[in-house]
Formats: structure tokens, sequence, C-alpha cells
């Protein structure tokens, strides 16, 4: 008897803050399951992590469809650790033994994100509204782990964030930009601003520069690889541009202060907490962006603290957030 764990990442592949996830569980949760689990990644095994070692049994999509399909076929049950967001073949057939599924994002607020804002492209890939309602409808238990409500009925299980770094505040007022770049994340707040980017760059020049045609010239572009990370994050910049819309946790968000820089947030990220640093368009980005530029480093590092200070209270119970799963898999 076995229960299969399907994601789309984890292990040596990390894209999105949901692979992060997957391996964090793979840390801390696997070794206190009770059923023998199995993990399915649906994607194909990265060239160059052939010998990677899995803490547990896996499969890789890629390298038999068929074996793949078996084995979600023969499970106890399927635990959804992050699923793609349009209908997969694997999942359809066993909807009957979903017994979780793992809400990272609601398609639905990423869908309605872009409306009415000065973006000019809303790109968002492979996004379909009503696969996410009938995965949600099938599954015993719907786990959101982000930090605003949403329409689809679940229990909550909010991410945490441990504080490795703990750097203090940089005096830098270069901004810098660490994400992936689809439309929810406004890239193009960074138009005409000296800054650093860390993405994918070859989607970024596709679709921002070349495809939309944005003035990034006095931008220094990065491609993200992950053993650059903490070169990047060293560079001197110290504001960072996490005005990112419907976030539903933000890892990123989090590693920026825990790294020493300050962000400038959406006006919808955990809006109960006071921040004067948020914003809701380009136009106020600018605005607030020169704004820090001109507070004295006293009163920066005065919100700065505050923001560290409520992460920390709210969003770093690591034992929490493993016992609350550990009740779901563990049933």
């Amino acid at each position: 008897m076995y229960d299969v764990y399907y994601t789309t990442g984890g292990g040596p592949w990390v894209n999105a803050g949901t692979d992060l996830w997957v391996n964090d569980f793979l840390e801390n949760v696997v070794p206190h399951l009770k059923v023998r689990p199995v993990l399915l990644i649906h994607r194909t095994k990265p060239k160059g992590f052939e010998d990677f070692e899995f803490p547990i049994e896996t499969h890789w999509q890629g390298d038999n469809v068929g074996e793949f399909e078996k084995i979600c076929d023969e499970a106890r049950r399927i635990n959804i650790l992050h699923g793609h967001y349009t209908p997969m073949k694997a999942i359809v057939n066993n909807k009957d033994k979903i017994h979780s599924n793992i809400l990272h994002n609601s398609v639905d607020h990423i869908l309605k994100s872009q409306a009415g804002t000065d973006a000019r492209i809303g790109w968002h890939p492979w996004l379909d509204s009503k696969w996410e309602m009938d995965v949600n409808e099938w599954a015993t238990h719907s786990i959101w782990v982000g930090l605003f409500d949403i329409l689809i009925k679940n229990e909550v299980i909010n991410n945490y964030y441990e504080f490795k770094h703990n750097l203090p505040l940089s005096k830098s007022n270069t901004i810098g930009f660490a994400a992936r770049c689809e439309g929810r994340k406004n890239p193009h707040y960074l138009e005409n601003l000296k800054c650093f980017i860390f993405t994918n760059s070859f989607e970024f020049n596709t679709f921002w520069k070349n495809g939309v045609g944005g003035n990034y010239d006095k931008a220094k572009i990065y491609h993200y690889y992950g053993n650059f990370k903490d070169k990047f994050y060293d560079m001197d910049w110290g504001i960072s541009h996490s005005a990112f819309t419907s976030e539903p946790f933000g890892y990123g968000i989090f590693e920026a202060v825990d790294r020493g820089k300050l962000p400038i947030l959406h006006s919808t990220w955990c809006k109960d907490f006071e921040y004067p640093y948020r914003v809701s368009s380009k136009k106020e980005f600018i605005d607030i962006y020169n704004k820090v530029c001109n507070d004295t480093y006293e009163t920066k590092n005065y919100w700065f603290n505050k923001i560290k200070n409520y992460m920390i209270d709210n969003y770093s119970n690591k034992q929490l957030w493993i016992d609350s799963l550990l009740n779901i898999y563990n049933i």
C-alpha cells in the first residue's frame, strides 16, 4: 500500500516558490508519514541531474508515461502537492482518490489580477479556472497556503519562512527584482529605472523588452540560475520591487527582508499590516520609490524592522506547518 504525492517540480527543479514548498515537504514532512509515500513529478527530468537522490521513491513522468499513470491507478490515495493549471489525464482518471490538493495560488485571482491595471500585457501561461474548481471539488481536503481569502472552499495552512541571514538594512537606494516575470509580478514598474533584475532573461526579453517594447536600458538583467542567487543578493542594491499583485505568500518578499532589502509592497499584500511603502500602479511605484530615496535611513530602518518582526511573529512557525500537514496526510 502506498500514497502518491503528485507535483510539477521539486528536487533539482526549482523554478518557483511551489518547488521550494515541495522540497520543504520532502525534508520535514515525509519522515513522519505513516503510509509509504511515492513522489510523482509530472515533468521531464532536467538534464544534468540524473544522479540527484530523493529521500523517497520518485518517478518522472517524462521517463515513462505509462508507468507514471499506472502508479497513480494503483495508489491508495493521491495528494497533490502542486498540480498543473490545466487538465491532466493521471488526475482525471483517479479523481475519486484525491485526498488533498495544495492551493498555492488562485487561478481566478491570477486571471483577474491584470484587469484594469497599467500593464500592457497580462502574461499568465496555461491557466484553466474550471480545472482548478473541478480538482478542488474532487479533493477531500483543499489546503490554501496564502495570506488572503479566496472563493474556493479550503482549509488554511499558511506557508512559513525561516529567517537564516538576518542581515541589517542596506543603505543602497538601488532597486532589485528577484522574481518570475509573469504579468502579476509587474516587472513593467521598472521601466526607465536603474535596477538589477534576476529572472528568466529569455522570457523577460521576449515579452517585456522586445514584445511590449519597454525601455530597460538602465537595468542590468541576470538570468536566473539557482547557484547565482547569493551573488545577486550580495550586489549593491537595497530596495526590493516586491509589489506583486495577488501574491499568495511571497517567499521572495520574505527573503528580500531576510537579506537586508526594504520591500515596496503591493497594496493587496497583507493589507491589514500598516506599511507606508505600498503601490497598486506604475505611477504609484515611481512616487513611492522617490519617497523611499528621500526618507532617512532611520525612517526606513524603522519600517524594515517592523515588517521583519511582523513576518517572524506570524509566519515563522515551522513545527505548526509540519503538524498541520501531518494531520491531513496521516488521517
